[in-house]
């Protein structure tokens, strides 16, 4: 497959304007308005007009498309008088959605810049509730003349429940998902059921302000975290319990009875649903749940990639992937028979994104947040360096460059971390010659590979 045969493109997620100007310097062909709080986090109308500006004004050697979406969970519900929330009609499922995809389409500017992106995330749906509310957002856009020219995407995730039963009690995963307000009331006793109390300090933050709640144990009570909104006023305990995974086995039950990850089937179905809703485009995610405990969508243990996952350790957890480069070949290959565009996402590294463009030249996207962001930092050293954690990195051109296709300008980023893991440098030096040789052989430009640091400072890797 020839550079000229190549539409590749990555989407960057990005929050502000300079994290937009930021995307296009490194590659970035899609620039997608998201809060980073979740999996695919909503984000104001005045955010995505101030992105979109930024990426329509500022120079680019690239054609640049906009995205945004309409978050990650569509369901609606009411309160009945004994308190229980029970979903609303799948009518007005679907209407809401419509509604939000019109503001968020206006909001991107499609007059001065029409093909964009409307990202419509749709897990814990059943099967013939995705398709209502995917036909009812492209329907509405199509006969919205302004908008007429919008692409949907459908978004849906990715899991391997073994491995979250296996990380979920991990208490750095607990800890990030309390911060993340990813957890509901329970009760002591309750299986899983923990006190809030011990990871409130330092974590919770003002959904306006964005400022730190608890400083000190001593100001943690189930009276202030009524008082500040943690917890439902009338709660009687400060035990919680993490919010779950919405299962395959339970939306898809006639193909994923007893499954406990994505499997090809599921994966035909998600496809066949957005193609027979006319959506443009499919992305395959990961959970925000998925994401904190290390667990990414590409599995590289599998035949023909490089296992990079297992070198990378993080709170005691080794990284490891769902979905393997068959399935994943799959993916894309069926996308491609259905008529719509594949896109992967799932906390994507450099060491893999590089090795998909490689091993599946036919990927048409690949979706960015996580590993394009690093630590900030306040070039003045007015203020101490900023929080690593996923909600509070900031994008950096540098770490962009790591998942660009290689036509438009990827490099190979590995974290420094790898540097020191047992059985690096053969494994280092056999990604580098594999991309290498793939890379001359479709005669794309010469791999780059580097270290980079948790701010995205790149050093070149010296092989011996």
């Amino acid at each position: 497959m020839s550079i000229r045969t190549l539409n590749r493109k990555l989407l960057v997620s990005v929050f502000n304007a300079q994290e937009a100007r930021e995307a296009i310097l490194g590659g970035g062909r899609i620039i997608d308005s998201e809060d980073p709080k979740s999996a695919l986090g909503n984000i104001s109308p005045r955010h995505i007009m101030d992105v979109s500006d930024a990426a329509l004004d500022f120079h680019r050697d690239l054609e640049v498309q906009l995205s945004t979406n309409i978050g990650e969970d569509q369901l609606l519900f009411r309160r009945a008088q004994n308190g229980q929330a029970i979903e609303k009609s799948r009518y007005e499922i679907a209407g809401k959605a419509a509604q939000a995809a019109l503001g968020v389409a206006l909001s991107m500017g499609t007059r001065v810049h029409p093909v964009s992106f409307v990202k419509v995330g749709v897990d814990g749906m059943e099967v013939d509730k995705i398709g209502q509310v995917m036909s009812e957002v492209v329907s509405t856009l199509r006969r919205t003349e302004a908008l007429s020219h919008c692409q949907v995407m459908s978004v849906l995730f990715a899991q391997d429940l073994q491995l979250w039963q296996d990380r979920k009690r991990n208490e750095t995963v607990r800890r990030v998902l309390v911060e993340l307000r990813e957890f509901n009331p329970g009760s002591e006793g309750e299986p899983d059921a923990f006190d809030v109390i011990p990871y409130a300090v330092g974590t919770l933050r003002d959904p306006q302000s964005g400022q730190i709640l608890f400083t000190d144990a001593s100001q943690v009570s189930l009276s202030t975290l009524i008082q500040r909104g943690v917890l439902p006023p009338g709660s009687n305990g400060s035990f919680v319990r993490t919010n779950e995974l919405f299962e395959h086995r339970k939306y898809f039950p006639q193909i994923a009875a007893g499954a406990t990850r994505t499997s090809k089937a599921v994966i035909k179905a998600m496809v066949d649903v957005t193609a027979e809703s006319g959506a443009n485009a499919i992305m395959i995610d990961t959970s925000i749940l998925t994401k904190v405990m290390n667990v990414c969508l590409v599995d590289t243990r599998g035949e023909g990639m490089i296992d990079i996952n297992s070198l990378v350790v993080r709170n005691g957890m080794m990284q490891q992937g769902i979905l393997t480069l068959d399935e994943l070949r799959f993916f894309v290959e069926y996308c491609h028979y259905r008529g719509v565009a594949a896109n992967v996402a799932g906390s994507i590294d450099s060491y893999q994104a590089q090795q998909l463009w490689a091993l599946i030249p036919e990927l048409d996207q690949a979706s960015t947040r996580g590993a394009a962001s690093g630590v900030d930092r306040d070039p003045s050293n007015a203020r101490p360096t900023g929080e690593d954690t996923r909600q509070h990195r900031v994008i950096r051109r540098s770490l962009v460059r790591g998942l660009s296709p290689p036509e438009h300008g990827g490099v190979l980023n590995l974290p420094e971390i790898v540097k020191t893991a047992t059985g690096s440098v053969e494994r280092v030096r056999a990604l580098i010659a594999m991309l290498r040789e793939s890379r001359r052989a479709a005669g794309l430009p010469e791999l780059q590979a580097f270290w980079v640091d948790p701010s995205g400072v790149p050093t070149p890797i010296q092989e011996k």
